[in-house]
């Protein structure tokens, strides 16, 4: 089954809703305190190589420690490092890496944290650690925020949709 957005919309309101399959995830947020976050990416359409290069750099511009990369799917990188840095830095160390996920930079923006899923997706091996980028070593935060969330499992679709443009 394919994803179809319907969307209305009427002045200042709009109804939106979606059909499609989805599952349930299980992650992590960057939000460990009151405008403390860790750093969190995900990055696609690129080779671990390639996502390896721009977190090492992003990491020695910003002294950033340990930085662990995992992946499912080859193309399709998540990672973590558990430096401790304000909202507006987190931004800005997310969108200076190369590859990054534009969905993943706008939901963080949104939503004034990042999200990163932990668990296995519906027709995907298990993540394993790839590659740890050494630098200095951070301890996992103990105040880390667990997630759980439904996604859909196609990311993009139909939209079927009328505007009122008064």
């Amino acid at each position: 089954m394919n994803r179809i957005n319907f969307r209305l919309k009427l002045r200042n309101i709009t109804v939106f809703f979606m059909i499609a399959r989805t599952q349930t995830a299980q992650g992590i947020t960057s939000k460990v305190g009151k405008n403390k976050h860790i750093i969190l990416w995900d990055l696609d359409t690129c080779s671990l190589k390639q996502a390896e290069d721009t977190l090492r750099e992003v990491q020695r511009k910003y002294n950033l420690s340990h930085i662990y990369i995992v992946s499912d799917k080859v193309g399709s990188y998540r990672a973590l490092c558990f430096s401790i840095v304000d909202f507006n830095a987190l931004m800005k160390i997310i969108i200076s890496a190369n590859y990054v996920d534009e969905y993943f930079i706008s939901y963080t923006a949104k939503r004034m944290k990042a999200t990163l899923r932990l668990t296995k997706k519906i027709d995907r091996e298990k993540q394993d650690i790839l590659s740890i980028l050494y630098s200095y070593f951070e301890p996992i935060p103990k105040q880390i925020e667990k997630v759980i969330y439904d996604t859909g499992l196609i990311k993009h679709g139909i939209t079927i949709g009328s505007v009122d443009d008064d």
